[in-house]
């Protein structure tokens, strides 16, 4: 796959984990997990060997150990490299979840309906990934509380209210009930003698 799909896969996956369990700032961490993402590719070709060692199943333990002692960084740089490889797993050329212990590329899809990278069909992946993106950002920031809670309000405003009042006056009570705006106000008087 091409590098933007593989930073916007990044991006994504850690969105989704960082509203599951905050761990670092929105931007900075999808930035650092989208940066990441590229990751396994760099590894490669200073090795020398593409879909080699950065495509290994391998490299995440000591990348789990380091978001385990520093989630702030490690969880955006864990989530961009495993995206990387999962996103890589869809492809014609599969990904070698073993090297250098074995050499096999694994796929998750027929071979009729794996990836070509450059194809209409990553670009169909980027566009559902880049929607997946704005709709989890959105989720994460919070941005949809408001409407959750407006929702919420209302359903509140249709329970009725039962209240009970004793007085123990020698005068008479009136008790008015005034609706504005949705809201209730209860105004109790006590008439002269």
């Amino acid at each position: 796959m091409k590098p933007r799909t593989h930073i916007v896969a990044g991006a994504l996956l850690f969105i989704i984990i960082n509203t599951l369990i905050p761990a670092s700032g929105l931007i900075t961490g999808a930035l650092l997990a989208g940066a990441s993402a590229v990751t396994p590719d760099i590894l490669d070709f200073l090795t020398g060997r593409h879909r080699g060692i950065g495509h290994s199943l391998l490299i995440l333990p000591p990348l789990l150990l380091f978001a385990v002692k520093g989630p702030a960084y490690g969880i955006p740089l864990l989530a961009g490299i495993t995206s990387h490889i999962i996103m890589d797993l869809f492809t014609v050329y599969g990904c070698p979840l073993l090297y250098p212990l074995k050499d096999t590329p694994y796929h998750c899809l027929r071979r009729k309906n794996r990836i070509r990278t450059g194809t209409a069909g990553e670009w169909a992946l980027l566009s559902f990934l880049i929607v997946m993106v704005l709709a989890f950002s959105l989720l994460s920031a919070g941005a949809l509380d408001g409407a959750l809670r407006e929702e919420r309000v209302e359903k509140e405003n249709l329970t009725d209210v039962k209240i009970n009042l004793m007085l123990e006056a020698r005068r008479d009570v009136n008790i008015t009930v005034i609706r504005e705006n949705g809201s209730e106000k209860i105004m109790v008087d006590y008439a002269g003698n």
